[in-house]
């Protein structure tokens, strides 16, 4: 076992740098790359080259010394591009409760329309004075009943008796 934990590193190296079946294809792509981007910065833009090869020397050796860092920004960079699907997600939801609240709306007018238009304006008007007297009966009855509730609330806390030894009778406190 201390054979393979001793020679894996020099093996994963020899098998991640040969043996890969792309890196034909790779090298090329990655030579072509680099490149144009040293003649780019070199030729193209001269005195943006040395904050080039600085910063690029810089992060490769950042992000092999230091993989923490690298983790970090990993997670980092995940973790804004959650929220950004997470914004999208919210925005989405959004619009589809606002396009049913809107379709909701609609449907209602146009229906409304159509019973107007059924039963004509006159025994429309009726039948919306009956709709709004029923809602008044039954806010006139909704404070009956509370009235009626505060009454007895009031009526059973006159005729609790006085408090007890322990300061306190049953029901006390509500």
């Amino acid at each position: 076992m201390d054979l393979l934990q001793e020679n894996f590193p020099q093996l994963f190296h020899l098998y991640s740098t040969y043996y890969t079946p792309y890196a034909t294809y790779v090298r090329p792509l990655r030579r072509a790359l680099l490149l144009t981007q040293s003649y780019f910065y070199r030729y193209a833009f001269p005195a943006l080259y040395p904050f080039y090869a600085l910063t690029l020397r810089l992060l490769s050796s950042i992000l092999t010394e230091q993989p923490s860092l690298a983790s970090l920004a990993l997670l980092a960079i995940l973790l804004l591009v959650s929220l950004k699907l997470m914004d999208m997600l919210r925005r989405t939801i959004i619009s589809w409760v606002a396009f049913t609240v809107r379709m909701i709306m609609y449907v209602s007018l146009g229906l409304i329309g159509v019973w107007i238009y059924q039963r004509g304006l006159e025994q429309s008007l009726e039948d919306l004075g009956w709709i709004i007297g029923l809602f008044a009966g039954l806010g006139e009855e909704g404070e009956k009943v509370g009235h009626a509730r505060a009454a007895g609330r009031a009526r059973d806390a006159r005729r609790i008796p006085k408090a007890g030894y322990r300061g306190r009778t049953r029901g006390a406190g509500w």
